[in-house]
């Protein structure tokens, strides 16, 4: 009986530990490092560029004139993906503190009072419900189903 519930224990404590790094909280410096990173900056500038000289917005990294999503990596960026609607996609690694993490930014054309025409950027996260507390700037936004 004892070492019934000395396995027992193991596998109990083994299945906290899995748990545990699963529900791990996001890292806040992690998530505002890809926010900030070049590579996302080159990628916004390209789909505005796209966007400011064509009628429609680009949906591929291609369209958009910048790397493929795959090389666009850092040690916080797993890829960033153009798709429909000059919608930026994210992916973060799991160093951000979120596995699968996606942040998504999306464009809008906006005329300033100056009467020229830039693109503002939307932040938001299908996948991740505390977004907001490690980045001010993005909200939770669920998928539709």
């Amino acid at each position: 009986m004892k070492l019934r519930t000395k396995i027992f224990a193991c596998v109990a404590a083994g299945a906290m530990l899995v748990c545990g790094s699963a529900a791990a909280a996001i890292d806040a410096n992690e998530v505002h490092l890809a926010l900030t990173s070049l590579r996302l900056a080159l990628v916004k500038i390209g789909v505005a560029n796209a966007m400011l000289s064509n009628a429609t917005p680009p949906s591929s990294n291609a369209e958009a004139h910048v790397a493929p999503a795959n090389q666009l990596d850092s040690d916080e960026i797993r890829s960033i993906l153009v798709s429909k609607g000059g919608v930026i996609n994210v992916y973060l690694k799991p160093e951000a503190g979120v596995e699968g993490g996606i942040l998504q930014l999306v464009p809008a054309i906006a005329t300033g009072t100056d009467g020229k025409r830039g693109v503002r950027y939307t932040c938001y996260s299908p996948n991740i419900p505390d977004i907001a507390q490690a980045a001010p700037e993005c909200s939770y936004r669920p998928p539709s189903k």
